[in-house]
């Protein structure tokens, strides 16, 4: 967004600006509508400052934990391009923000991380919280800097201009990534001088977009024409500056056909003729088989092809031309050292080269033939020591069955968000994303829990009603499954489904296929997520059920229907049988497949069943 919002006047009777009002002041200027956290002694005067000076177009987001507000700024900043802000407390509010920074950090998300410490007459002092680095204190300044582009210690009201743009630039230019300042708390008080006269107005202004050399257009242009198979693998892009609008009309011009990634699987329409389907190892093993045997130019945008995204698709990668273009290459430039490099911004660049071809047509479109194919449903092998059959249960609720009912509660144009685990991978692999809706994914550090909190985030970051859907597994809810009561405060439109095994999933297949099904650390005692979620909220806050037969499923999608998403829900699934996840490490060179939609996999002749 590039529009900007006047500020609180400032009149001859006001109190002197201080540290606090001037960064409130400023993000409201920029446009920053929200910031996620948990207050403490030590944060507290910027919570006053919103109060105070928000006008009412800057609000406070009171999560339940600093790693969940860290969580939600990194989704706010993924759906819609901008700036997400957190901050926390000095000591374990300081230490508990970390954990999302660091996953904004991996993945190159623009977060700003403000942490309140101890005064500064405390530091080296025994001061509580005191986290200076001086008399065997934890040193902030250098755990920050492991995990962040940029840390400024403001530790005068003489340098807080400088400090504050400094950081936000840092977290918007090149690649970006969180930046932190670390404000003492005798300094918030402290008062400053006017805003610069050259003060940037909007986020636009402190970060321009990077323009594409002419010389490598020209090179990526001529390889492209040289090309007869080109692919285009789609990055996570989320919304910032129309990168998804440049990237589905630079495809459907040039007729390339696409591949999205498991880090946004849904970045390019799934009912498009040109998409040819996920790459990763949760990806279509139609798109890799494609990729490997017939594409001779893979132009990349907006991706580093980690190994979760590339492993698949080595062998093109070792034969085929590669082009990067993403606004900072050098992560890619070890590990791909014959690529092709392209720095600038994804959406002025594939416009401007849309535009060197009015009636842009190299290539023929989908390839002739190709038919997206999905593995097919298995069941596992049983795992000794997990909660028995109820006899009673008609036949139990399968994990893919219940995808395939899902499809009917994806938000159509909204967000919907993967955790980690089995239940991830299954429905990456397996939904059929409608064309409007963001997806989003932790997969820098991976951790579980992150969709919960990252929902509430991704919900106000898209400014509107649009619903968001949560998959994820029981093991995410134990660890930040109160966040929820977040979204219940705030009245959101999110539905969050559990799918509950009784373990952390991901682990005991991994147990299974490499440790002779030693399971260790992987299970715990049921826990009932329906009963817990239900003391979230009254029955007019909350919509709450469970479901563990395909019949009681869909009773329970009639009835979330006709709640009408006036609020959050949660969907417990309980899931006493297990099926292998679609994941390639984890599946022989030879497992079945189909072509099929979910729905017609699951058919009685298409599943294949593990022996137990």
């Amino acid at each position: 967004m590039t529009l900007s919002s006047p500020v609180r006047p400032v009149t001859a009777e006001d109190p002197p600006l201080t540290v606090a009002d001037a960064i409130i002041d400023s993000l409201v200027g920029w446009q920053i509508d929200a910031i996620f956290g948990v207050s403490g002694a030590n944060i507290e005067h910027l919570h006053d400052a919103v109060h105070r000076r928000g006008l009412g177009r800057l609000r406070s987001v009171a999560a339940r934990s600093e790693s969940g507000a860290a969580f939600m700024a990194d989704a706010y900043a993924r759906v819609n391009g901008r700036l997400g802000v957190c901050c926390s407390t000095s000591g374990g509010g300081m230490m508990n923000l970390a954990v999302g920074v660091a996953e904004s950090y991996q993945e190159g998300i623009p977060v700003l991380a403000i942490v309140g410490q101890v005064a500064r007459s405390h530091e080296g002092t025994g001061g509580f919280q005191d986290s200076s680095g001086r008399g065997r204190t934890v040193a902030a300044a250098q755990m920050w800097r492991a995990i962040a582009k940029d840390v400024r210690e403001v530790r005068s009201g003489e340098t807080l201009w400088d400090d504050l743009l400094g950081a936000v630039r840092a977290a918007l230019s090149g690649r970006p990534g969180p930046a932190v300042l670390l404000v003492p708390r005798d300094v918030w008080e402290i008062p400053v001088e006017a805003r610069p006269n050259d003060w940037p107005q909007t986020l636009s202004e402190v970060s321009p977009p990077m323009t594409p050399p002419v010389e490598a257009m020209d090179r990526l242009e001529h390889d492209l024409r040289s090309a007869r198979h080109p692919v285009m693998v789609v990055g996570a892009l989320g919304l910032k500056d129309g990168a998804n609008s440049a990237v589905r009309s630079f495809a459907r011009r040039a007729q390339v056909p696409v591949v999205t990634t498991l880090a946004d699987v849904g970045a390019y329409p799934q009912d498009d003729s040109l998409y040819l389907g996920t790459i990763g190892t949760a990806g279509h093993p139609s798109a890799h088989r494609y990729i490997n045997e017939q594409a001779d130019l893979i132009l990349v945008v907006g991706s580093r092809l980690e190994m979760m995204l590339s492993a698949p698709i080595l062998p093109a990668l070792g034969r085929a031309k590669i082009w990067f273009v993403d606004v900072d290459t050098s992560c890619v430039q070890e590990r791909f050292p014959d690529a092709s490099l392209l720095e600038a911004d994804v959406s002025i660049t594939l416009q401007s080269l849309a535009s060197r071809w009015p009636l842009f047509s190299m290539t023929s479109g989908r390839p002739e033939g190709y038919r997206q194919e999905r593995f097919l449903p298995q069941l596992a092998p049983p795992v000794s020591g997990s909660p028995s059959l109820d006899d009673s249960v008609e036949a139990p609720l399968l994990q893919s069955e219940a995808l395939a009912l899902l499809e009917q509660v994806l938000p159509q144009d909204g967000h919907l968000l993967f955790d980690a685990g089995n239940c991830a991978a299954s429905a990456l692999h397996y939904l059929t994303v409608p064309s409007k809706t963001s997806t989003t994914i932790a997969l820098g550090m991976g951790g579980m829990g992150y969709a919960i909190p990252a929902a509430v985030g991704a919900q106000l970051g898209g400014q509107d009603d649009r619903p968001t859907v949560v998959l994820c597994g029981d093991g995410a809810f134990l660890l930040l499954g109160l966040e929820i009561h977040t979204a219940v405060d705030l009245g959101l439109p999110i539905l969050f489904v559990v799918f509950n095994n009784g373990a952390h999933g991901m682990c005991v297949t991994r147990q299974q296929l490499f440790f002779d099904s030693r399971i260790e650390c992987s299970q715990y005692a049921d826990v009932n997520v329906a009963h817990v979620a239900r003391g979230l909220g009254n029955y007019n806050q909350l919509w709450v059920q469970s479901a563990q037969t395909r019949r009681e499923l869909e009773q329970a999608i009639v009835s979330y229907k006709q709640w009408g998403g006036r609020g959050p829900g949660v969907l417990e699934l309980v899931l006493r049988q297990e099926e292998i996840p679609p994941f390639t490490p984890f599946l022989p060179a030879d497992a079945p497949v189909g072509d099929s939609a979910l729905a017609d996999l699951l058919s009685p002749a298409k599943r294949s069943h593990c022996a137990a």
